[in-house]
């Protein structure tokens, strides 16, 4: 499926490269709109738009915009893992007045057309998919968080989420990045996720999903955890009858 630049009600998707600084600047600044809890990433945005950052070495990344009547209304951070056939939807996220007007779901379906695209690069077939975390509603600290989140999970229900049978913690951030100093996380803390996984139309034929891959190549590729770190052990535990 090629990528379709041009969406519902004259929407239009916008690559964002690190060389253009103003596109650069309106993505971070959209990102902390749309995203206010996790402004910690915004460094992390700004690394993307390189594709190939050298903190991220096993990732082919990606940040896009939407922008629909003279507005950039959507942002989209994902990548494809160069070490796998599937990839990671880091963000995906639209302004009020821009949500519930079927620009996720087409926003969704390019993604998918995207990680193809990169599968086949780094030398796949294709992509079977990707990763997102989310988070859960029983976590949230009022009730508009929770909303929030019941919401997200709605719409990745809606995308033939397929939710992953372990104890997801995200960790606050990529191993060994460097765009951040430790001081610039003080005060944030590991968080409990669902780990969710949206299928392509290769991923949908699949009968027996390899969630140890899955999980490794989001902790070890992504995140750059060691295969012994507790987050790896206490996720697989069930799976490969280690003890975490």
């Amino acid at each position: 499926m090629p990528i379709n630049r041009f969406g519902p009600d004259e929407a239009r998707l916008v690559t964002v490269s690190s060389r253009d600084s103003d596109l650069l600047d309106v993505a971070c600044n959209l990102f902390a709109n749309i995203f206010p809890e996790d402004k910690r990433y915004i460094p992390y945005i700004r690394a993307c738009a390189q594709g190939q950052n050298p903190s991220h070495p096993r990732t082919f990344d990606h940040v896009w915009l939407v922008e629909q009547g003279g507005e950039y209304v959507g942002l989209r951070v994902f990548s494809y893992i160069t070490t796998r056939d599937f990839g990671h939807g880091a963000y995906i996220g639209f302004v009020s007045h821009a949500r519930g007007r079927g620009l996720g779901r087409w926003l969704v379906e390019q993604t998918h057309a995207q990680l193809d695209e990169d599968a086949r690069r780094f030398g796949c077939a294709g992509s079977i998919g990707y990763l997102v975390e989310v988070e859960r509603p029983i976590d949230a600290e009022s009730e508009e968080a929770r909303q929030t989140s019941l919401k997200r999970l709605q719409f990745h229900r809606q995308c033939d989420a397929i939710f992953l049978p372990v104890p997801f913690i995200e960790p606050v951030m990529i191993s060994g990045v460097d765009y951040l100093r430790p001081e610039d996380l003080a005060g944030e803390s590991p968080r409990p996720m669902h780990l969710v996984f949206i299928p392509s139309k290769l991923g949908l034929v699949i009968r027996n999903l390899d969630v140890v891959s899955l999980v490794h190549g989001l902790y070890l590729d992504v995140y750059r955890l060691s295969p012994q770190h507790e987050f790896v052990r206490r996720a697989l535990q069930h799976l490969t009858g280690d003890s975490a």
